[in-house]
């Protein structure tokens, strides 16, 4: 077990207790919304999509709103760029001008081996999956698509 996995899984816990925390006295929108919460655990409360979606859902009709999942742009992002375009109704772009635009624009990780965690203890997948799971039930309803459950059910 690395220093890096039992770092990352303190702070996973810390960033959900602090959210137990405030939803005592707030709402989980006020909570995902909060300064408070977001000073240690921004990605984490970035995640709560169904939040969110919902109130996107109200400002705008549902048909009128496109949710994509990041891995399927990543895994083609040809596709899902042309699904973009489908979705606007606008014109396709040839796909030479996409694929030679993408490899120009293409990002690299920058995290340095030494930065990355090599490993994600048992419990630290435990303690999200069990976090997250009463807001990817609510993105699997809002959405209607088990896929959401981003494989962890």
């Amino acid at each position: 077990v690395s220093t890096q996995s039992t770092g990352f899984h303190n702070l996973a816990s810390e960033a959900v207790q602090i959210f137990r925390n405030c939803e005592r006295t707030n709402s989980v929108r006020g909570c995902v919304y909060s300064t408070d919460t977001h000073q240690l655990a921004t990605h984490l409360y970035a995640s709560i999509y169904s939040v969110y979606l919902a109130d996107w859902f109200k400002a705008f009709p549902r048909e009128n709103v496109y949710v994509m999942m990041f891995e399927e742009h990543i895994h083609d992002e040809i596709s899902s760029i042309n699904a973009i375009c489908d979705f606007l109704q606008i014109s396709r772009f040839p796909v030479e001008y996409m694929r030679t635009y993408l490899e120009q624009h293409k990002v690299r990780n920058s995290l340095k081996d030494s930065a990355r965690i090599p490993y994600i203890l048992p419990e630290t997948k435990k303690l999200l999956a069990d976090f997250f799971k009463p807001f990817l039930d609510d993105l699997v309803e809002m959405l209607g698509d088990k896929k959401w459950y981003w494989n962890l059910y």
